[in-house]
């Protein structure tokens, strides 16, 4: 009996019946589903799958109930998600294959994070999950040529900070948008913000996977470096959607423990991964490796995983601005996840004036280092007052 970390007691009836559809394998109790089924609120509950992301797993296997306790405009409702879902990944398949393609002529390797590749690698179905976007990971020193890549094929940048000196070493990723396609692109040269020297793109190349869709193949992280990038980028988001959860759900059982016990040794994660851990164990039922459940058992982790609970269960928006709501919870928790010297860095980072704070507030030239005293101020304006 595994020990009572986490308080799941306060959670609604439709999380609840939520959790246990996403876990449920093998034959289901037909009186525990009926008996869920009865008290669920169908809205609530359609507005907790969608904002979870996690329609096609509870379509498919609702699908599967025998009894009618399901109404019938529930399982229309996810039947048409489902189906613009599977409209959507063939779409971002298309331009996904447009894109690799274009780079590889250019002799840009690529490793793809997430879209229909995660898909299959981890569900066997590029339908099986959503994505709104294509995360493509290449070597920081093709940057430049990629960015010349996606113009040729008619993405335009989006937010683009290319105006610095140091932009790269600022920030991990460009966003691109197509207009006429409607396909957005992020580009990556690091797998997190704070992943600098860390994880060299040829080493993540040397321990690629590849995967096959539509008799395609397709770079993409090997299992240790993708539990590592999704473990981190799911605590860096507080876990706000169960997708992420269900990603590590599902990736658990391909992991090496000894591989994957040394791959923390050399490139720290071990407080998130942890947190993903206990959060897929006590939300999934998953099973963790033991020579890995340490990883759960300590104060920190459990820390990180009862605050981001707080976010699970309330639909909120923390991505790409946390909404005004939760502002200050999702900041101290941020804050909380990092390093000490993580911490110093994206403090110092966020003092540094911007575009934002120029646009919001224009000063004469020789009048810009007041940007730096007024720069919190500025920030508290546009996401407290204005948000």
């Amino acid at each position: 009996m595994k020990a009572e970390k986490i308080d799941l007691s306060d959670i609604s009836n439709e999380l609840s019946f939520l959790l246990i559809i996403l876990r449920e394998a093998g034959e289901w109790d037909e009186h525990r589903i009926r008996e869920y089924a009865s008290k669920t609120k169908w809205d609530s509950f359609i507005q907790l799958t969608l904002h979870h992301r996690v329609y096609p797993i509870v379509y498919l296997k609702l699908s599967q109930v025998r009894s009618s306790c399901i109404p019938a405009d529930v399982m229309e409702t996810l039947r048409y998600h489902y189906n613009a879902n599977v409209l959507k990944m063939m779409q971002l398949t298309r331009e996904m294959n447009t894109i690799c393609g274009k780079l590889a002529g250019s002799g840009i390797r690529t490793l793809l994070l997430k879209g229909p590749v995660l898909a299959v690698q981890l569900y066997g179905d590029m339908a099986h999950r959503t994505s709104k976007d294509l995360d493509i990971l290449l070597d920081i020193e093709d940057v430049e040529n990629a960015e010349e890549v996606m113009a040729q094929l008619g993405y335009e940048a989006e937010d683009k900070p290319t105006s610095k000196p140091d932009w790269k070493r600022k920030t991990h990723h460009l966003s691109f948008r197509h207009k006429e396609h409607a396909v957005q692109v992020e580009v990556h040269w690091r797998l997190n913000p704070y992943a600098s020297g860390t994880h060299a793109f040829q080493q993540l190349w040397e321990r690629k996977n590849t995967v096959e869709i539509m008799n395609l193949s397709f770079h993409c992280l090997g299992n240790e470096d993708l539990l590592y990038y999704l473990a981190d980028h799911g605590a860096r988001h507080a876990w706000f959607r169960l997708r992420w959860l269900v990603d590590i759900d599902r990736l658990i059982p391909r992991l090496n423990s000894d591989k994957m016990l040394a791959y923390f040794r050399k490139h720290g994660g071990q407080s998130f991964a942890g947190q993903a851990f206990l959060l897929t164990e006590h939300l999934l039922n998953s099973k963790i490796p033991s020579s890995m459940g340490g990883l759960t058992n300590h104060k920190k982790t459990i820390r990180l995983a009862r605050t981001s609970l707080f976010f699970m269960k309330r639909i909120v928006k923390l991505n790409p601005v946390p909404e005004k709501s939760v502002v200050w919870p999702y900041f101290r928790y941020s804050l909380s996840l990092m390093t000490g010297r993580q911490r110093a860095r994206y403090l110092l980072n966020h003092l540094e004036p911007n575009g934002k704070d120029m646009s919001q507030l224009p000063l004469y030239k020789p009048l810009h280092f007041l940007y730096f005293p007024l720069r919190p101020f500025l920030w508290f304006w546009r996401h407290i007052i204005n948000n």
